[in-house]
């Protein structure tokens, strides 16, 4: 059963909730003084098995230290009813621990006590209990009769209290189900009914059933309406087992709306709180949420590190062999309330009792044979299917282990090939912006010795030094940074239709005086105003790199062409110059998108080592590549961008 059932297992149970945190500490105090000077033994056994209960919330040692005093004064007293009320405690402190076979042991034996007590309503509590477990247990179907019958005792008896947690736990039955309709009035009715009791928590308990119910459904506000309703509630009494369970059940539902880190915040609430510890059935719902969470949000680490603690919180539980026993126990239990029926009856007809002996005899054998029989064939056949539900479960957990080690490995591998990449874009930043800085540290000295000459010559031809300097660590430091905010998801990508008439202008017009300089011949075809869909600034970045590099690696006198042509639904735009070529080595680097040692131009030019890599992650970005090919005679880099009318 995946969903946190939240609910009080018996009347000490529920006070110990309802006292949790300051006023539980302060009732136990007062409990304590009286006890000094009990009126009876009666009286101090009430007294001891309410502390029994009270300390549930607060100390589980101490709890059971005061369930034990209680039990054996009980015993001493010989009092049924106070026998059975510790008996019924005992069942909601090994709940508590998750330990439902001794919890199922204990709610069986308060039943029989009661019955025979003739407590009509008290025998159904411990009956509403059995059905718990069975729901719990993911067993909804065989809690279904139970509920019913103890549906009767309660309206029969006008017993509010028992009505309203009665149809909480109904109310879970038909969720599971997946009938929320009917899990809805049920948990309406749980408020109403908790309403009229003035039973505060159950009404927290009817909310948090609401809130699930219509996250179920879909309906995310009114969810999430309901769940804060019952944290409210658990805040105000204090109870901090009801508050474990609303942050993970808020956690669930801020995930499933996509608010992933509000979702997280919850979680992190839910397993900071100490409670936690000793609730297994909460520890398995919250790392199950944890992994689906961290699943979404691509952290494989963390995720497999909470799909271990879920292994391990269902190995504790131990379902199927709980269950077994628990189906023992209820049996065993209802055989003994039939054979009681029985000899109630066989009482009331003694003269008949000696002529039926012999035929009840041959009848008691032969169902007795038969019963045997049904209980090896349910076993053998409960054995199978729980063997095949193990065997599939564990293939699902080896299947998703194989899956985290795959994407584990593939992230080890992108991180050291990250690292990698890094590594070398820091030695080639810091030999690139070692040139430039040394040279303006050794003008600067030089500066100020041609000052002191009076050689106005020599000290413009070394202002133009710095400028040249200064350019290019600009240059260096813009790529730089480009290509770090593109790492970083940092670039604000704005799609937009432009004219690639006016971006060739302007992007040529930066060029001019460099294309005076070397006398570089330039030539521009373009194929009338055609219009792409592009980030502008990105695509401009991108042209200035390329008639950088054409205009660095090009010989004086040598040429540059841009042309601009429609391909299909693409624009095409090409750079091509009639430098020395680029290395094989080189154009597989940029296209991996691994950094590339800056060479020299024509004239001894500097580069960055960044400006095609830059280029390649913006073409990218774009869902395109820089297209490459180069000789002796020159190099040619081309890219495609989508036309505009085509993204309409």
């Amino acid at each position: 059963m995946n969903r946190v059932i939240r609910f009080s297992l018996c009347l000490s149970f529920y006070i110990s909730s309802l006292f949790a945190g300051a006023q539980g500490l302060s009732l136990v105090d007062s409990l304590k003084s009286m006890l000094k000077n009990p009126p009876n033994d009666s009286v101090e056994t009430r007294w001891v098995n309410s502390l029994f209960g009270l300390y549930m919330s607060i100390d589980m040692d101490s709890a059971l230290y005061y369930g034990q005093q209680a039990k054996a004064l009980a015993e001493e007293l010989q009092d049924s009813v106070l026998i059975a009320s510790n008996t019924l405690n005992f069942g909601g402190y090994y709940w508590y621990q998750s330990d439902f076979i001794k919890a199922m042991e204990c709610y069986v034996r308060a039943a029989e006590i009661f019955d025979k007590l003739g407590s009509e309503t008290d025998k159904a509590d411990a009956q509403l209990n059995i059905a718990l477990i069975y729901m719990t247990m993911g067993e909804g179907a065989k809690s279904k009769p139970l509920f019913y019958k103890v549906f009767e005792v309660y309206k029969r008896n006008n017993y509010l209290n028992g009505l309203s947690t009665a149809y909480q736990y109904l109310g879970a039955v038909f969720q599971d189900e997946a009938n929320y309709d009917s899990a809805i009035y049920c948990f309406k009715n749980c408020i109403d009914y908790a309403i009229k009791s003035k039973m505060v928590l159950n009404q927290a308990w009817g909310y948090s059933g609401l809130g699930e119910a219509y996250l179920k459904k879909g309906m995310y506000a009114e969810a999430r309406a309901y769940q804060l309703k019952s944290l409210q509630i658990e805040e105000q009494l204090g109870n901090r087992v009801g508050m474990l369970q609303s942050y993970i059940a808020l956690g669930s539902l801020e995930k499933q709306m996509g608010n992933l880190s509000m979702a997280e915040q919850y979680f992190v609430k839910a397993e900071s709180m100490p409670e936690l510890s000793g609730d297994l059935i909460s520890q398995r719902n919250l790392s199950q949420e944890f992994v689906k969470l961290y699943e979404t949000t691509g952290e494989v680490a963390k995720a497999y590190e909470y799909y271990r603690k879920h292994v391990a919180a269902v190995d504790s539980i131990k379902n199927s062999q709980d269950l077994a026993t628990i189906n023992e126990l209820n049996e065993k239990y209802e055989s003994e309330k039939k054979a009681n029926e029985i000899l109630t009856l066989q009482r009331e007809s003694e003269l008949n009792r000696l002529i039926l002996d012999k035929e009840r005899s041959q009848k008691l054998l032969f169902g007795g044979a038969s019963v045997l029989f049904l209980l090896l064939s349910g076993a053998m056949i409960f054995g199978y299917f729980q063997l095949k539900k193990s065997k599939n479960q564990i293939d699902k957990q080896n299947k998703l282990v194989t899956k985290i080690n795959k994407a584990l490995n593939k992230s080890q591998d992108e991180l050291l090939a990250a690292n990698k990449t890094k590594d070398k874009f820091f030695a080639l930043v810091a030999h690139d912006l070692r040139g430039p800085v040394t040279s303006m540290q050794g003008i600067g000295r030089m500066l100020s010795f041609y000052r002191k000459k009076g050689d106005e010559e020599r000290i413009d031809q070394l202002i133009e030094q710095v400028d040249q300097s200064s350019a290019s660590v600009n240059h260096l430091l813009d790529n730089l940074l480009k290509w770090a905010l593109s790492q970083t998801n940092g670039l604000n990508f704005q799609r937009g239709a432009f004219e690639t008439k006016g971006l060739v202008e302007e992007c040529m017009t930066i060029f001019d005086e460099g294309i005076k300089a070397k006398e570089i011949a330039v030539s521009v075809e373009m194929q009338g105003g055609l219009m792409v869909e592009a980030d502008y600034n990105m695509i401009s970045t991108v042209l200035r790199n390329l008639l950088s590099n054409a205009l660095k690696f090009s010989p004086v006198g040598g040429t540059i062409k841009l042309s601009v042509s429609e391909r299909e639904d693409y624009a095409e735009i090409t750079v091509t110059d009639s430098g020395q070529g680029m290395p094989e080595e080189t154009i597989r680097k940029i296209q991996g998108n691994e950094p590339v040692e800056s060479t020299r131009g024509s004239q001894g030019e500097k580069g960055t080592g960044l400006g095609l890599v830059l280029c390649q992650e913006f073409i990218r970005l774009h869902g395109q590549q820089l297209h490459i090919s180069s000789s002796s005679q020159g190099t040619s880099i081309s890219f495609l961008l989508q036309l505009a009318h085509q993204m309409a």
